[in-house]
């Protein structure tokens, strides 16, 4: 499976399509830039984090003079809770996330995703951080506000590949959720990018501990449309991605019937579960435009957002 390039990761047309949205918080957040999300912060500031260039509608009070006695040029002083948002990009990299037959692979389809919402979160100046939810690799990326941070996110979505399969299934995606968690420091948005395959009362579990920690949640559900509507004609033999040496032949028809209602309950399972704690159930199918799924969920969101504070 070889590494998607950057060009292809941030899809300039995706971006002109949702360029003009927003992802907002729909919970309260540890930050102190006025505008797009509530804070928990009442004032005064914290450590020093950086500095970047003055833009239009700044405060002049936050220049910083002696920066601009130096070099001629007004840059403002940035403190570390001046962020309005630290979202954390979760992506689930486990064998079965390999799998694409009629279109891009789960997993790549993700990384487009999540290239696409952390391009678009830099862009309002909120903080964006990236982990890869691997058995045996795993990476993070700690959420930081400025522009160049975008290249270090790509670089990780770039290098990212699914799990080989095993003897014995021995990742678990609750654990290694609730492992990111706990490298989150400051409450904001976490978003999972999933097909959510395996024990369900384990991610049930994760989602609620990440919540209870005053994370707002989003769970990006991807999925294959072979998995949704299971549209295979011959008799055929399945390999599982995530257990090596396991296989099975069966006829498709025969059992079409009985797999599409599994795969109804859980997914309506999941979604409900998600709701239920208090998060958005989002579900991409690698056929839909990226374009279209995101650009409904965004608009949706805001809608929603708009909504509570009338």
């Amino acid at each position: 499976m070889s590494p998607l390039p950057y060009r292809d990761l941030v899809d300039p047309r995706v971006l002109d399509q949702i360029g003009h949205l927003e992802l907002l918080s729909r919970s309260v957040v540890d930050g102190l830039l006025a505008g797009k999300h509530r804070s928990t912060t009442k004032g005064g500031c914290c450590e020093f984090a950086q500095h970047r260039q003055y833009a239009a509608g700044d405060e002049v009070r936050q220049i910083d003079w002696q920066v601009y006695a130096r070099n001629d040029r007004y840059f403002i002083r940035q403190f570390e809770e001046e962020t309005n948002l630290h979202a954390m990009l979760a992506i689930d990299a486990s064998g079965s996330m390999k799998f694409g037959l009629s279109t891009q692979s789960k997993l790549d389809y993700s990384k487009q995703a999540a290239a696409c919402l952390a391009r678009l979160l830099l862009h309002q100046r909120d903080a964006v951080g990236l982990t890869i939810l691997h058995d045996n690799n795993p990476a993070f990326v700690p959420a930081k506000q400025h522009a160049a941070h975008l290249r270090a996110i790509l670089a990780t979505l770039q290098s990212a590949q699914p799990s080989e399969a095993a003897p014995n299934n021995a990742g678990s995606l609750g654990k290694q959720i609730q492992h990111c968690a706990a490298r989150q420091r400051r409450r904001g948005l976490f978003v999972l990018f999933s097909d959510c395959f395996g024990d369900l009362q384990e991610l049930t579990t994760a989602l609620r501990i990440v919540r209870a920690r005053g994370h707002d949640v989003v769970v990006m559900h991807v999925l294959a449309p072979e998995e949704l509507t299971f549209d295979f004609r011959r008799w055929s033999a399945f390999q599982s991605l995530e257990v090596s040496g396991q296989r099975i032949h069966l006829d498709p028809p025969a059992v079409r019937h009985q797999y599409l209602e599994r795969m109804r309950r859980f997914v309506a399972e999941l979604e409900e579960t998600v709701v239920g704690l208090g998060g958005d159930y989002v579900r991409l199918t690698t056929a839909v435009d990226l374009a279209d799924t995101l650009g409904w969920f965004l608009r949706n969101r805001m809608a929603r957002k708009g909504a509570k504070r009338r």
